[in-house]
């Protein structure tokens, strides 16, 4: 009760900061790791463009790219509809995170990671007009060339970078946080209906003794013979 009092008590910006420490560390750790490399593919990657290095044969390479869209070309030359778009779901993210319970850092951590990709590529954009990517699939994507919802899966995986990996992480994470609430939902629910469902019964069992013992109370007793001597 305590606690709840004093946590009505905090301010807008002292709720957002108590007790989600998880949440800050991870998005500036993560966002470090976004700028950091990037500025270190600037200098070592960027020069060697459009060549592609090997990292992992066959698997993982460097490859430059300033990608002026998001994933797969999508808003391609318009960075300020993709600026304003991040801006809109990193308020989303925030107030999400805002009213986030504490305890859950599963969710904040998922949270963190997005919003590090976020504001990790939404930098760039406003910085440079482009994201910066440097990672590169060398594999070719299975079924390349197959129209889904009007959407062709290309040859090759769009370049990417540490911030894509972040957002991507973070979903996922977001997700199985999703699948796990519901879940638990369920089985409360389910616990809560067997619980109503034993008291009812319970109750029935109660109602049923009653009745039997006020019929056994109502039931006149036999006379009893007078005995007589000889």
């Amino acid at each position: 009760m305590e606690r709840s009092q004093e946590s009505s008590q905090l301010s807008p910006l002292q709720r957002a900061f108590t007790r989600k420490g998880v949440f800050w560390v991870v998005t500036l750790a993560a966002l470090v790791a976004d700028i950091a490399s990037k500025a270190w593919a600037d200098t070592v990657i960027r020069p060697t463009a459009p060549k592609v290095t090997p990292l992992i044969d066959g698997f993982l390479g460097w490859k430059w790219a300033e990608n002026q869209g998001a994933a797969f070309s999508i808003l391609d030359g318009k960075p300020v509809v993709l600026a304003t778009i991040g801006l809109c779901i990193l308020t989303a993210l925030f107030i999400y995170m805002y009213r986030a319970d504490p305890k859950g850092r599963w969710l904040l951590t998922g949270l963190a990671f997005v919003v590090s990709g976020a504001v990790g590529n939404l930098y760039d954009r406003l910085l440079l007009g482009h994201v910066r990517d440097f990672m590169f699939f060398i594999f070719d994507l299975p079924f390349h060339g197959t129209k889904i919802l009007g959407f062709e899966i290309p040859l090759k995986y769009p370049v990417f970078n540490v911030a894509d990996m972040a957002i991507i992480a973070g979903v996922l994470m977001l997700v199985i946080h999703s699948f796990r609430t519901d879940a638990k939902k369920k089985a409360a629910k389910k616990a809560e209906e067997a619980a109503e469902k034993k008291a009812e019964e319970n109750a029935s069992k109660d109602a049923a003794a009653e009745t039997q013992s006020e019929l056994t109370s109502s039931r006149p007793e036999p006379a009893t013979e007078a005995t007589h001597g000889a």
